[in-house]
């Protein structure tokens, strides 16, 4: 495939059909829905500008290319998320923020050649057959948590200008949002997206505050009790007209606001100290992943060891039926059960080592590779994975 672009938009609000109908006049191939438009192309490119797309009708964007490219554009109702909340976070490339019609819009790039491998990822993220099409769905549903209060995907996204070697060693990292080491599913598939660095992540989530509990339905109850009754109405009215759900992230972040405890927040670090604890997060991580390879190999290794010593405490009682097994598997024709037989010749080995009858063992064996010499494969077997105690009978000729 010499090209392949992706275009993803979303919307919480049905579009009307005048807006349908202007977005089916830039393009005639795309998959176009009241509430989403995909396409895809391997030759042409979209003739829409995404951008002003955002700014006029769409709250969400994802966009990929097989050259490496990544973008998500979000947006926001400035009530929602103000510009200077916003430009605290995403103040330069590649995360950017600015004001428009009374939306605020973040912008998010990542951009690498990467291996093939880089770009075939986008398509195993969800189920077979969706076409990449999972991540803006994920995603997007953070966008009611920011609106909520929750800013910890706009600090993702200051972390991938940090990533990006767009900061000074000097900067200061802005406040640290409760929650940054229990991210939900949409951040976690923002930042594969985006592909943040996991160590970057756990580094400096040792700065984040433990989230506050969710709060009990009765607080909720005591909180709408002290709303006007006119304002829980013009709320109500809004969520049962549409589907913009930001009256209700307003409600929450409210709440949130009443509710959560104010406490000093801890000295920010320098971009020069989150870097130096990326590299000892990263230490720690691959020290983790070996003492658990070790770990796991120890673990494969004595399962293997119990299971042979369950099947020599059967064999021992009749070692010549397992021979006799051996040679009869061979009469069916194909290779089909040469595992099986290199199975029982190991275990065999294994228990002439035991009982101290490795002479008989390897007279038997030499006698047994004779007779089935003409079987090349089943001696290749023997030879890769054979006897357990291949090193001790290692003199016995399999002759080819």
């Amino acid at each position: 495939m010499s090209e392949y672009q992706h275009y993803h938009f979303m919307v919480d609000e049905s579009l009307t059909d005048g807006q349908l109908a202007e977005i089916r006049a830039l393009t005639t191939r795309a998959r176009l829905t009241r509430h989403s438009f995909v396409n895809t192309y391997t030759w042409g490119d979209f003739k829409g500008d995404p951008q002003a797309l955002l700014e006029s009708t769409y709250d969400a964007y994802l966009y990929f290319a097989n050259w490496g490219t990544r973008q998500v554009s979000l947006r926001w109702p400035d009530t929602a998320l103000p510009l200077d909340v916003a430009e605290t976070y995403c103040a330069g490339a590649p995360a950017t923020s600015r004001a428009a019609g009374g939306y605020v819009l973040i912008s998010l790039e990542s951009d690498s050649e990467g291996e093939a491998e880089d770009f075939i990822d986008l398509f195993d993220h969800g189920h077979d057959g969706d076409m990449g099409e999972q991540w803006l769905p994920s995603i997007t549903r953070a966008r009611s948590h920011v609106a909520e209060g929750d800013l910890r995907l706009l600090y993702l996204a200051w972390l991938l200008r940090l990533q990006a070697g767009e900061l000074d060693d000097n900067d200061l990292e802005p406040p640290v949002p409760p929650g940054l080491a229990e991210l939900p599913e949409s951040l976690t598939d923002l930042a594969t997206f985006l592909r943040i660095d996991p160590d970057l992540v756990a580094a400096a989530a040792t700065g984040s505050p433990r989230p506050v509990p969710r709060p009990s339905l009765a607080a909720h109850r005591a909180w709408i009790a002290t709303l006007d009754p006119g304002e829980k109405d013009a709320v109500l009215a809004q969520l049962l007209h549409g589907d913009d759900v930001q009256p209700l992230s307003g409600l929450r972040r409210r709440f949130q606001d009443t509710c959560t405890a104010t406490a000093p927040d801890p000295a920010p670090r320098t971009v020069a100290e989150l870097r130096a604890a990326v590299s000892a997060q990263r230490a720690r991580r691959i020290a983790h992943e070996q003492q658990q390879e070790a770990e796991e190999r120890e673990r494969v290794v004595r399962e293997a060891r119990e299971a042979q010593d369950r099947r020599l405490s059967d064999l021992q009682h009749d070692p010549e039926t397992a021979w006799q097994q051996a040679g009869e598997l061979l009469t069916v024709r194909g290779t089909r059960h040469y595992r099986e037989v290199v199975q029982l010749l190991s275990d065999l080995a294994a228990l002439a080592d035991r009982d101290d009858t490795m002479t008989a063992f390897t007279e038997r064996y030499g006698e047994f590779i004779t007779a089935h010499r003409t079987k090349k494969a089943l001696l290749r077997a023997l030879r890769a994975d054979g006897p357990a105690c291949a090193a001790l009978i290692a003199r016995t000729p399999a002759t080819d």
